[in-house]
């Protein structure tokens, strides 16, 4: 691999995980929000994309499967694509969580006053 193909590679890389950081950022900013349903658009918009590839990637290797074991390696790596969905909802329900216990000792403390 020559110099330029490691610098491409290397610059690809970093704006991936820059893209990453900021997914990840905004969905906590989301999730924070006074309001429950902001923190619930990122979630959304992965799933349709899940749901339109999964079945089509399920169906190709289960073609292409000749036996058990790569049906199930088939199957497994399928569920792979659920990941950022499930990533993007426990970020959710983890600050939304939070939000709701702070909600209620604030509630507590005015009811101490």
């Amino acid at each position: 691999m020559d110099t330029t193909a490691m610098v491409v590679t290397a610059v690809n890389l970093g704006l991936t995980l820059a893209l990453l950081v900021g997914v990840l950022a905004l969905q906590v900013f989301l999730s924070r929000r006074k309001a429950w349903w902001p923190g619930l658009v990122l979630p959304a918009c992965t799933l349709p994309g899940v749901l339109l590839i999964l079945p089509n990637v399920l169906l190709n290797a289960l073609g292409q499967a000749e036996n058990m074991v790569q049906v199930l390696l088939a199957v497994l790596s399928s569920a792979l694509l659920l990941l950022p969905t499930l990533a993007l909802t426990a970020i959710y329900l983890f600050c939304r969580r939070r939000y709701r216990q702070k909600k209620q000792i604030d509630k507590m403390n005015i009811q101490d006053l």
